[in-house]
């Protein structure tokens, strides 16, 4: 979407590929094996390449969740209509889920976030530009939040509840 808006940041960096290896991030895979949870390389994009800065910035950012959702919808709507085989159930199922809490995930308003990106671009400039030194810290608190019991009260609760909401909104569309 960035490069739609201007951007091509990603591509001068060699990063719209479908190889692996460009989007792997080391510490980022290093914790999946340590602490079952990690991440790949953001996407670099320079919102200075766009003509409505805020507006851009904010649609670039849904994008990701949105695509989530789209992908754990079409997963969903395969899943309702096909024929009962265990092992494809299973498949579809851990594929919707997998999409929903990464669509609900993503939308935290925690940096590095696409939450934290789509709220700070509401704030005015002069906010944001008091932000942007507090947001290398971001990555530690979610990390603190994430992989301690501190997110079995605050960040938990809410994907779960969001998870049942996404989930009863599917099923509601057929039934």
């Amino acid at each position: 979407m960035a490069s739609v808006f201007g951007d091509d940041t990603a591509k001068r960096e060699g990063r719209v590929t479908l190889n692996p290896l460009k989007h792997l991030d080391i510490a980022g895979t290093l914790l999946i094996f340590i602490a079952g949870f990690g991440w790949a390389k953001p996407v670099p994009v320079n919102a200075a390449y766009f003509a409505t800065r805020r507006v851009q910035s904010i649609i670039v950012s849904l994008v990701g969740p949105l695509s989530n959702f789209v992908l754990a919808f079409i997963g969903f709507t395969i899943y309702y209509f096909s024929p009962m085989n265990m092992t494809m159930d299973e498949f579809w199922n851990v594929f919707v889920m997998l999409n929903v809490v990464l669509g609900v995930f993503n939308l935290l308003p925690l940096p590095p976030l696409d939450g934290y990106r789509i709220v700070s671009s509401l704030f005015p400039v002069k906010i944001q530009e008091k932000l942007r030194p507090l947001e290398a810290y971001g990555s530690i608190v979610f990390l603190i939040v994430v992989l301690t019991p501190i997110g079995d009260s605050t960040i938990m609760p809410f994907i779960g509840s969001s998870i049942d909401v996404v989930m009863s909104l599917f099923y509601s569309i057929y039934e």
